[in-house]
């Protein structure tokens, strides 16, 4: 049975704040918009986190060092070969961000 995808809890990233817009990820040959990749800080890890939104949540515009939640993360387990080698990563999703308190 092949690992889809762990739902993190709070205390996997522990705080995170905003850092910024990174890029819009885009499907098919039309070049559809389908999500937007934000940075996030976090406390419990060394470099940026990179979390991708779908397009339907909306635009999300917050001041830097803002703290933030994710609604319904999930980190899917991605992987490519080079060669004789393998890859191995994460890749974050979320149904939404949003201000941490703000409902």
């Amino acid at each position: 049975m092949p690992l889809k995808y762990v739902i993190p809890t709070a205390e996997t990233f522990g705080k995170l704040t905003f850092e910024g817009k990174d890029r819009e990820v885009t499907s098919g040959r039309s070049r559809i918009a389908t999500g937007v990749v934000y940075n996030l800080l976090s406390e419990k890890q060394a470099e940026l986190i990179e979390v991708q939104i779908p397009t339907r949540a909306g635009s999300k515009t917050f001041e830097t060092d803002t703290e933030v939640e994710l609604l319904n993360p999930k980190l899917e387990p991605t992987g490519r070969s080079t060669g004789y080698e393998a890859i191995a990563s994460w890749k974050l999703t979320a149904e939404n961000i949003k201000k941490k308190g703000d409902k």
